[in-house]
């Protein structure tokens, strides 16, 4: 009777161990993927399932004042956009990328740019995506999107890109 026990509480166990996750993947799949992540080059992503949607159906970049790391209410409306992506791709992982405009010393400028990925990546965790998924890098002002000089051209370089993956 008691080997029969063990028996049955065993199987449960081995059951409850091949169970899916409530997000539809397979719980082994998803610790395998948050793992691979913590050892991702995230300056050189492959391509995924996540990436090119993304690109597609949210918008990817907002914008920041001069010198701030403050979201304004556009930033926001374009993040909580990325927010619900997310929940609706419980599996995909985000890298943040901060930047910065030309103007202040690189040094500033990549904690600047950190700043700004963090701050985005905070914004994220207080909407309950896992902070898990998330990844941060600045690149400061060393890759700009708009070339010259100008509040034109800086605008378009103050701002956090998410990327998929």
């Amino acid at each position: 009777m008691k080997k029969a026990f063990v028996v049955l509480l065993m199987s449960c166990a081995l059951l409850a161990g091949c169970a899916s996750s409530d997000k539809g993947g397979d719980v082994s799949t998803d610790a395998s993927r948050l793992n691979e992540w913590d050892t991702a080059d995230i300056t050189n992503l492959n391509d995924t399932q996540y990436s090119e949607r993304f690109q597609r159906e949210v918008q990817p970049v907002i914008y920041f004042s001069f010198n701030s790391v403050a979201l304004s209410a556009d930033a926001m409306n374009v993040l909580n956009t990325q927010v619900a992506w997310l929940q609706e791709n419980p599996n995909a992982m985000i890298v943040v990328e901060g930047h910065c405009d030309e103007r202040g010393t690189r040094e500033y400028n990549l904690a600047l740019g950190e700043r700004r990925a963090n701050a985005v990546k905070d914004y994220f965790v207080l909407k309950g995506i896992d902070a898990n998924r998330i990844r941060i890098i600045s690149y400061g002002k060393e890759r700009p999107e708009v070339l010259g000089a100008g509040e034109e051209a800086w605008s378009k370089n103050r701002r956090a890109v998410t990327i998929a993956n």
